[in-house]
């Protein structure tokens, strides 16, 4: 099945609604599907094998507004591959890449020899959600993509910002630049308009996001508690992640239950929030507050926190001081935070990870 045909059957099925800006960047895509598909077949024949490689497919480039259908569109495409690929969140990328460098310290040449095991094994990569804000990630990208695209792998990722602002204001970001007139000479850059936000359409609250700070949410963080740790013992020690203590305000099962400013308001890593991911399946965090224009860290650390739990389907339960869209009004960080802000109000409807059973339950904590 083609791209167009996937999109075509969504849109049959009911399970998505037509969007008539949607339609030219499906078309877009099958495109790109056609000629990955017409190359990897090519690349069979020993004589063109070589050739093949080193000429990469151009890829896309798709930015818009968040809860737009950006990796709806980018599902219908990867569903359909039949080629060697690889999907992740950018964020997981880079990850990948920093634990690489690692391994082949003191190695010439790293970001080559990375980028040419990754050919070896991959014809396309589709990142979700490129954002770049870490310099460690800024310095490398420029030569990892150049070689990524000299071994012949095309790029196909989904952006909220187009690739002119990517890393805007960062530090030594003129060094990032490389980075970024490759983005644009390897694919196309396409901006999906549209002013729908399809993550809050038809969601039904299940209650998991509670304010103010007062006894009532104390009551109903506490319930929640009781409710999804299922009798599991509580433990209140502090936990150990990649040998460093996180202090909580207790555990039981596969819930775990954070203070905000322990979470996100210390050093930490995304690792951390990887391997929280991995190991709970329900993440409680209280106190939740403002978090004002100049602590940049600290709402980039609330970012990849969300965005984690996300990409996991982890449950996420908060007590705050403000409602979701009085977090951060910041300037800066503006832009991944609407992503981050759609996402945390799918995070709290029934249909996000609860059972509409669970869901009335927590209404009536």
């Amino acid at each position: 099945m083609i791209p167009l045909q996937y999109y075509q059957q969504e849109l049959n099925a009911g399970r998505i609604q037509p969007d008539e800006r949607q339609r030219p960047v499906v078309e877009k895509l099958n495109l790109i599907y056609q000629e990955l598909t017409a190359r990897e077949k090519s690349k069979k024949a020993s004589l063109t094998k070589l050739f093949f490689r080193k000429k990469p497919v151009k890829g896309l480039y798709l930015w818009g507004n968040v809860g737009i259908g950006k990796t709806f569109l980018m599902d219908c495409f990867y569903h359909c591959l039949e080629i060697p690929k690889l999907r992740l969140h950018f964020h997981q990328f880079m990850l990948r890449m920093h634990e690489e460098l690692k391994k082949i310290q003191g190695k010439k040449n790293p970001l080559a020899l990375i980028a040419k095991k990754i050919s070896q094994t991959t014809s396309v990569i589709c990142f979700d959600e490129f954002f770049v804000s870490d310099i460690a990630d800024a310095m490398i990208l420029g030569e990892l993509f150049f070689h990524l695209f000299k071994n012949g792998v095309t790029l196909v990722t989904s952006s909220n910002i187009p690739p002119d602002l990517l890393y805007k204001d960062g530090l030594q970001r003129e060094r990032f630049l490389p980075a970024i007139e490759l983005i644009k000479k390897n694919t196309d850059i396409v901006h999906l308009h549209s002013k729908v936000d399809y993550r809050q359409q038809h969601i039904r609250q299940s209650g998991v996001y509670y304010t103010p700070l007062d006894e009532a949410s104390e009551h109903k963080m506490e319930n929640a508690f009781i409710h999804f740790s299922q009798g599991a013992t509580v433990l209140y020690d502090a936990i150990s992640i990649y040998q460093r203590d996180i202090a909580i305000i207790k555990q039981a099962g596969s819930v775990i239950w954070f203070d905000f400013e322990i979470i996100c308001g210390r050093p930490r890593s995304q690792n951390d929030y990887l391997a929280l991911a991995q190991s709970y399946h329900t993440i409680m965090i209280q106190n939740l507050r403002h978090i004002h224009a100049d602590e940049n860290d600290l709402i980039l650390s609330f970012i990849y926190l969300v965005d984690i739990l996300y990409d996991a389907h982890c449950r996420l339960i908060i007590s705050s001081s403000v409602l979701p869209q009085g977090i951060y009004t910041g300037n800066k960080t503006q832009q991944p935070f609407q992503r981050t802000l759609s996402r945390l109000i799918e995070m709290q409807s029934e249909n996000y990870v609860y059972p509409e059973t669970i869901g009335k339950m927590l209404t009536d904590l």
